[in-house]
């Protein structure tokens, strides 16, 4: 691994990352298809177990407790709650490929966020590929066309979690990353606690499997991705997370049957090429 640069072995580790979040969701829509569960008890079970799964991988070090007491903590953890939840909203009735191409309004709308709010440094070649990946989204969605309620859910879910990514950069000195993904699972099993006990389905031996497989996937995904971030400026590796498209499309036909219609495939190659092509941009 020595000869491997920071870049791609951040890349190599990212798309671990990349390939569980999809694969937590997947587990949220067999949890709907096999009980009556609420999109809250999915969200808070996958936050209280990642908190134990993330502190075992870390051995509880390298943590910083006191930023708990930062109430622009609580608001970014806020923001990525209420993203969470819209997306599971959005998975119980829509295929997994056009929940998650809704979703990456996300990135988009942070990057100009960011440089609006935060005065970060915008690119023209960015610019174009994040716009055509804004096209990419359209055609998939269809606005006016028939769009349903629950890519509705989604669209607002990564409206939220733009929010999120903004307030995460906002805050970038107020922990380190480790620190950070702690804090949010912590402040996020809080918040969603008085509802997530309200919910708890009837558990047997599937359900309890679905729950472990929803949470585990999401806390791996989600440590992979703080992880690729340590290694290189997060910035460098991030077009890769449309890759998330492809795998949720991948998820949603091995597991649901959920083969993309013609648009919807078109919308696809178009979010995740501009993603690439980003990417290999600012590699060079």
């Amino acid at each position: 691994m020595q000869n491997v640069s920071p870049v791609v072995l951040a890349a190599l580790i990212m798309g671990i990352g990349i390939a569980g979040i999809p694969l937590g969701d997947t587990a949220g829509k067999l949890m709907f298809q096999y009980m009556q569960v609420e999109p809250v008890f999915i969200a808070w079970s996958r936050y209280g177990l990642g908190i134990f799964l993330v502190w075992l991988a870390y051995f509880g070090r390298g943590f910083d407790y006191s930023v708990m007491k930062d109430w622009r903590l609580w608001l970014r953890s806020g923001f990525v709650v209420a993203s969470i939840i819209l997306i599971l909203s959005s998975i119980r009735t829509e295929p997994l490929a056009n929940t998650f191409a809704a979703f990456f309004v996300g990135p988009i709308f942070a990057y100009f966020g960011s440089a609006i709010l935060l005065r970060e440094k915008i690119t023209w070649f960015r610019t174009v590929t994040l716009l055509c990946a804004f096209c990419g989204v359209l055609i998939v969605v269809r606005p006016g066309f028939g769009m349903s309620a629950g890519l509705g859910f989604a669209l607002l879910g990564g409206m939220f979690y733009a929010a999120f990514l903004v307030s995460t950069r906002w805050l970038s000195t107020a922990g380190g990353p480790r620190t950070l993904l702690l804090s949010n699972l912590i402040m996020g099993t809080l918040l969603l606690t008085p509802w997530g006990i309200a919910s708890v389905p009837a558990m047997d031996f599937t359900m309890a499997t679905l729950v472990l497989w929803s949470a585990a996937a999401s806390a791996v995904g989600n440590l992979a991705i703080v992880l690729s971030s340590s290694l290189v400026d997060g910035s460098r590796i991030a077009p890769l997370i449309y890759m998330q498209v492809v795998y949720a499309t991948l998820y949603g036909i091995l597991f649901f049957g959920e083969l993309p219609d013609k648009w919807t495939w078109i919308g696809l190659i178009i979010l995740v090429s501009s993603g690439f092509a980003s990417f290999f941009a600012q590699r060079r």
